[in-house]
């Protein structure tokens, strides 16, 4: 029989062992009310319509059907006494026959909400399997695109945070970059290697146009530079020494160049091996590598030693000589020399050709003054048994004083001084 589940109110067999909508047991666990006809579930205990609880339980789908229940006795108030009452057995009445058939026929009667064709019992269970299915199958389909949803949003989640630490890679990677750049730019632009240039414009090629401009510019003057000094280097020239100094003052080559021109001027003074050119080598050079090795070979060459007191003599009278030409005094230079006199090589000159070189040769047109300064050391040797000859070679500097600017040249004068006067004299 098709019955209403007394739960969700779906309509179900009596038979079935739980309802196919709600799930609530069913066959064995009803109770049809013997007061109003409601059927209600076994566990609730009193029927939810009228609130009429049952003394035997009359269950719906059993085998066999019990004897109904009389109706308790209401209890009589509490405040009258209770007279006990004796149950009579008697034969019913005509007149009681008719409303025990009344009873009867009423618990036959069903509520017509409750009855169906027995036929349709199967394909009312088939529409509530299909509808459960349909449900579950619903359910299952929103799990689905709940499940589709969270992996999308998943999904979206893991993109953005993948995007986010990919920018963040690559700032850091950008940041490198730029410190390894310039550090590279700090080592090449300090650098005097032409390779060390050339590498940094190869591995940098993305390095500012600033950066890559000056070290572009550096490597072309290095170049330059090495092409030159190469040149000078092939020709091992003292006069290219000097002009690739005059060209470059501040080269940190300088003091090699240097040792070269001294390396020269000592194997030109060696080559010569006379007193002149080792005297010429100690004004040039007075520090110079191979100034102690020029003193022991002027020794040698100088024989006769002079005292102290003929040094001065010797040096006070040739420094008259010059004191004369810088101040134009004819009176000094005519006490300093002889009446005759080997001058600049000439023989028989007197103080009248040393006045007349110093107007034409010393004091041109353009130039305003001239000064002469000895140097030191002075080289002083005695010639002859009387000692009355005294040799002196000394290096000296002539300033020159011109109109369009001042210059200075180098020079080792030589002289020979017989009774406090010089009978010959020459400087180079």
């Amino acid at each position: 029989m098709i019955i209403k589940c007394p739960e969700c109110g779906h309509q179900v067999s009596d038979k079935a062992p739980v309802c196919p909508s709600c799930g609530v047991e069913i066959a064995g666990h009803l109770i049809k009310c013997s007061n109003c006809g409601e059927l209600y579930l076994k566990e609730e205990g009193m029927c939810p319509n009228c609130h009429h609880t049952e003394t035997g339980h009359h269950d719906m789908g059993s085998a066999s059907q019990e004897e109904p229940m009389q109706k308790p006795v209401e209890p009589a108030d509490s405040t009258e006494e209770q007279i006990p009452m004796e149950v009579v057995m008697t034969e019913p009445t005509d007149n009681e026959e008719a409303p025990q058939k009344e009873n009867e026929d009423e618990e036959e009667t069903v509520d017509a909400d409750f009855i169906m064709d027995d036929n349709a019992d199967e394909e009312v269970i088939a529409a509530a399997e299909r509808v459960v299915k349909n449900h579950d199958d619903d359910e299952k389909q929103k799990q689905q695109k709940r499940s589709h949803s969270s992996l999308a949003i998943s999904l979206l989640i893991a993109i953005i945070t993948a995007g986010i630490l990919l920018f963040l890679y690559n700032q850091g990677v950008n940041k490198n970059r730029t410190n390894e750049e310039q550090d590279a730019y700090a080592q090449a632009i300090g650098s005097n290697e032409p390779t060390v240039l050339q590498d940094y414009l190869e591995n940098n090629p993305d390095a500012p146009k600033t950066h890559r401009d000056s070290i572009s510019a550096r490597l072309n003057s290095l170049q330059n530079d090495t092409q030159e000094w190469t040149s000078m280097m092939t020709s091992n020239s003292k006069e290219a020494y000097q002009e690739y100094l005059s060209k470059h003052p501040n080269t940190p080559h300088r003091k090699e160049l240097l040792a070269k021109i001294d390396e020269i001027d000592w194997a030109a003074a060696v080559a010569k091996g006379s007193e002149d050119a080792f005297l010429g080598y100690k004004a040039q050079h007075p520090n110079g590598a191979h100034s102690k090795e020029a003193d022991e070979k002027l020794k040698v060459l100088l024989v006769h030693t002079a005292t102290e007191g003929d040094k001065s003599k010797a040096v006070s009278v040739l420094r008259q000589l010059l004191q004369g030409m810088n101040s134009k005094s004819s009176d000094k230079i005519a006490g300093a020399v002889a009446s005759q006199l080997n001058f600049l090589g000439a023989g028989g000159a007197t103080a009248k050709d040393i006045q007349k070189y110093m107007k034409d040769k010393l004091y041109q047109a353009d130039v305003k003054t001239i000064n002469w300064h000895l140097g030191s050391p002075a080289e002083v040797t005695k010639e002859g048994d009387n000692d009355e000859e005294l040799k002196v070679k000394v290096p000296a500097t002539l300033d020159i004083d011109r109109q369009g600017g001042k210059s200075k040249r180098n020079y080792v004068i030589s002289a020979t001084i017989k009774g406090n006067r010089i009978t010959q004299v020459n400087w180079r």
